[in-house]
């Protein structure tokens, strides 16, 4: 774990250095209104991201039988039958869109909004998106059990240099026509790039898509809580951006984006720590000994509460200045935003909780916590901001991250009294 884990962080922090190379041309490139309406592109396309698997990679790192090419031949099936439905379902919202372009906004808040959902250039940007879903849904299943053979060096290779790829077409469309066209265009080089990687670069022997019913029921079981906690992983995570469109002029809420690209750097390598190694680590652990898993579980928590106080204190002193240095002063007010919003940092500590929750074969806790953060989030961001306009709102974004709590310390007291009584 600790060789993987050093390998992994030191690709996250690359990846995470180009994305913010990136970012710096970009908000050089578009002014704050525009960076408003890529920023609300950006959280599509994360959603996208979510719901562009079943559970499916997280099945294969847990499965026992992972090794049997007819278990990953139906992963492969749901894995290609999810990216398809995907693809459909985004085309029918840009029609949707293209047919009431201005719909949405009036119901949501005719007076507030900015333009970033009534923009006339969203439907055909959307569209861009069914074929990355597609795309994404053609990725190989080596990757997944890369994953759960912790070879995260073969794969940070194939992430960064899909990423730099897509990066390099990004900037150059965006240096050419000044248009977030750029930004979906290389958004789909980056999938198209990983996918035909994953298949040509990984080892491993090439998986058709099959169908066989036991390990297809296996796969639906697991992932149907995995599914429902990845759209409320996605309202929890993200949903903060869908309502501050709304509430927010483009160009505060272009700003706002800035402060979360700066944050979602460090919860970015959490998260990715959190999936590519913590999880594998802890499902392998449970398949040996779950009095082995436990003991891993702790040391990563007080690892995980550390880098998170730390990295809450530093952000809050330093924000303001990290904002001076890196852009230009239409952009510095995302320094006090990106202070706020660093307060709710510790508020992820049980991110890794939820690790073990998934290698227990229990995601339907992790689903409990995401909706109790997507619901706080969809009731105290309106109020937040009726009472004190974005800095109310980013308050209620902050305090969203502790709102899951309750439901991990819940699954605590209840996996200790499970101990004492089979002691």
């Amino acid at each position: 774990m600790a060789r993987a884990g050093a390998m992994l962080l030191g690709s996250s922090m690359a990846s995470q250095a180009l994305r913010l190379i990136s970012s710096l041309v970009l908000t050089r490139l578009l002014v704050p209104e525009a960076f408003g309406l890529v920023a609300a592109l950006q959280t599509l396309y994360f959603g996208l991201l979510l719901f562009s698997d079943l559970g499916v990679w997280q099945s294969v790192v847990n499965s026992k039988h992972a090794d049997d090419a007819r278990f990953l031949g139906t992963a492969y099936a749901v894995q290609l039958a999810r990216g398809l439905l995907l693809a459909a379902l985004v085309g029918l919202l840009a029609l949707g869109l293209h047919l009431s372009p201005t719909a949405l906004a009036d119901a949501a808040a005719p007076q507030r909004l900015g333009g970033v959902y009534g923009d006339a250039r969203l439907p055909a940007l959307l569209m861009m998106f069914m074929l990355i879903a597609v795309v994404q849904g053609a990725e190989s299943m080596k990757v997944a059990s890369a994953q759960r053979s912790l070879h995260t060096g073969l794969l940070a290779r194939l992430e960064l240099v899909s990423q730099l790829l897509g990066m390099l077409l990004t900037l150059a469309l965006a240096w050419v026509t000044r248009s977030v066209w750029s930004l979906v265009i290389g958004a789909l080089m980056a999938a198209c790039a990983r996918t035909l990687l994953s298949h040509l670069w990984l080892p491993g022997r090439p998986v058709r898509p099959c169908w066989h019913a036991v390990h297809a029921r296996q796969l639906i079981s697991f992932g149907k809580w995995i599914f429902l906690s990845s759209i409320v992983g996605f309202a929890a995570a993200q949903g903060e951006k869908l309502l501050l469109a709304s509430l927010m002029p483009a160009a505060v809420f272009g700003i706002y984006a800035i402060a979360a690209t700066l944050l979602g750097a460090l919860m970015s390598l959490l998260s990715s720590l959190n999936a590519r190694l913590i999880f594998p680590a802890l499902s392998e652990a449970f398949r040996r000994s779950p009095a082995e898993a436990l003991q891993v579980y702790r040391r990563l928590q007080k690892l995980a509460d550390g880098v998170l106080l730390l990295g809450a204190g530093l952000l809050f002193c330093l924000g303001h200045w990290v904002v001076w240095v890196l852009y230009d002063t239409r952009y510095q007010q995302a320094g006090w935003m990106l202070q706020w919003l660093a307060l709710g940092l510790p508020g992820l500590r049980f991110q890794v909780l939820e690790q073990l929750m998934f290698a227990q074969g229990k995601p339907g806790w992790v689903t409990v916590a995401n909706t109790s953060r997507a619901l706080f989030l969809l009731v105290a961001v309106p109020l937040g901001h009726a009472w004190a306009q974005a800095p109310g709102a980013i308050a209620a974004v902050a305090l969203a991250q502790y709102a899951g709590w309750p439901a991990a310390l819940i699954y605590q007291w209840r996996r200790r009294q499970s101990e004492r009584e089979r002691a």
